[in-house]
């Protein structure tokens, strides 16, 4: 062998190990990048774990405060039905009364028209007039339980509108934590 291939022979193992170690660095070099991507998506993946268990959290007690005033309301419609059931027998106590005040009237008319004035006919029409008395003490308290029945009906719908605002408010402002996801 010749003095050339000699050298030729020993740069070749030379040659192989640099190109040996440029490998492994460029390996290095991946496996790094490969672990700080796989690092990043478990930070990532922890972070929007934990984001999805607060917005649930939160979700959650919107949703029972929602289903708490929900429940107000049913209980508030439902006595605002009472209420309308009791204004309707009031309302058939009225029609009664404003009845026997036009029988009485027409009694007392007829009784004032006949030629016989005698003390049995205006008896009569003092009792007469006595009743009306009483039918009109009773349209009276038909009144005044109407005014306190609209009166209830009056508070019941201001609270029903205060929580119905307070529900919209709620529903506006729960899809609100979604927001920060660009999805």
């Amino acid at each position: 062998m010749s003095i050339e291939e000699q050298g030729q022979r020993d740069e070749l193992p030379d040659n192989i190990v640099s190109q040996f170690n440029n490998i492994i660095r460029s390996q290095e070099q991946l496996n790094l990048r490969i672990s700080k991507i796989i690092s990043f998506a478990i930070v990532t993946f922890i972070v929007l774990s934990f984001s999805v268990i607060y917005l649930t959290w939160s979700l959650k007690q919107d949703m029972e405060r929602s289903s708490g005033y929900m429940e107000e309301m049913v209980k508030g419609v439902s006595s605002m039905n009472d209420t309308m059931g009791q204004m309707q027998a009031n309302m058939n106590a009225m029609e009664e009364g404003i009845n026997n005040v036009a029988g009485h009237t027409n009694s007392i008319s007829r009784s004032i028209v006949q030629p016989d004035n005698s003390v049995a006919v205006l008896s009569y029409i003092a009792d007469s007039v006595k009743l009306m008395q009483g039918d009109a003490r009773g349209l009276n308290k038909s009144i005044d339980n109407m005014n306190y029945n609209l009166n209830n009906i009056n508070k019941q719908m201001k609270s029903l509108n205060r929580k119905l605002g307070t529900i919209a408010h709620d529903s506006n402002r729960m899809p609100s934590p979604g927001n920060m996801f660009p999805f």
